[in-house]
């Protein structure tokens, strides 16, 4: 029993005609009326009653097309199901997040999700330090980071690449906080927040002026949420993007330093080999733009 010999009989009990299911599947009626009698032949049983004026069901023919047509549609479902996850507009993607501010930056995901209802997304913890490490574990298929961080694993690609304006933040009742035309010598008084990295890549991206300057007191933190955590203390001063700072908790205050220049490039870091079509769609989804 082959899917084209129930396709055909549906048609045929559909129009109880064969000339009328000949030319909706698009075959020539003698192969209709021979698939059908292959499939009463293999079944024991006629489907159909055949007179001069048509054809009819027979009463189990009308309960084997009840039967056959839910196989059909479940088959159909399947099939079409099957095809989404193969293009990714269904399926899952899990994505590394490093800080709650980052909401800021993950609106993308929110219009992804709009646009793509049935790909279950799920947020885990990124760690800076580690990103690579997880990401080649399959910890989570994507996340957002800044592309010095993953630049030394040729195995890990950057997507949708930005530079990213850096600005100086602190607690509200930091003594900075509420002070304009900040120097970068005041801001060397008081410790400095980064996540920790491998080497100082990162450090130097956020602070260039540290390379000049010895003897600053540097926070390394696991993750960029326990460097917020640091900062809304009051225990040190943090940079960030400015995209990001809107999203944080309201007890910060963005720092008027005229002399701090920083950019770090920041994109959607994931796997090369990773071959989750969902990861494929969420990639095209952000080289659109959208």
């Amino acid at each position: 029993m082959r899917t084209t010999q129930l396709e055909y009989f549906a048609a045929v009990a559909r129009h109880s005609s064969f000339s009328r299911a000949s030319e909706e599947c698009h075959v020539a009626q003698p192969a209709i009326s021979q698939q059908v009698r292959a499939l009463e032949k293999e079944l024991g049983f006629p489907l159909f009653n055949r007179t001069t004026h048509g054809v009819t069901l027979t009463q189990a023919g009308r309960s084997f097309y009840r039967e056959t047509a839910g196989i059909l549609d479940a088959l159909d479902r399947s099939t079409r199901k099957a095809r989404a996850i193969s293009q990714g507009s269904v399926g899952s993607l899990s994505i590394g997040v490093t800080n709650s501010g980052q909401t800021g930056i993950l609106g993308i995901v929110r219009r992804f999700s709009d646009e793509f209802p049935e790909v279950d997304i799920t947020l885990r913890r990124s760690h800076t330090l580690h990103q690579g490490e997880q990401l080649l574990a399959g910890v989570f298929d994507v996340t957002m980071t800044a592309a010095l961080c993953v630049a030394s694993r040729p195995e890990i690609a950057v997507a949708g690449c930005a530079e990213s304006p850096l600005c100086i933040v602190a607690s509200r009742t930091h003594p900075l906080a509420m002070r304009k035309g900040i120097s970068i010598d005041e801001l060397c008084e008081y410790a400095h927040i980064v996540a920790d990295h491998e080497n100082d890549d990162l450090l130097y991206a956020t602070y260039p002026y540290l390379r000049e300057r010895v003897g600053v007191r540097v926070i390394r933190v696991e993750d960029q949420g326990i460097g917020l955590a640091n900062m809304l203390l009051g225990f040190g001063i943090e940079a960030m993007p400015h995209e990001v700072a809107p999203a944080i908790d309201e007890g910060y205050a963005v720092c008027d330093v005229p002399d701090y220049r920083a950019t770090l490039e920041t994109g959607w870091a994931y796997v090369a080999a990773n071959k989750n079509p969902a990861l494929a769609k969420f990639l095209e989804f952000v080289a659109a733009g959208e």
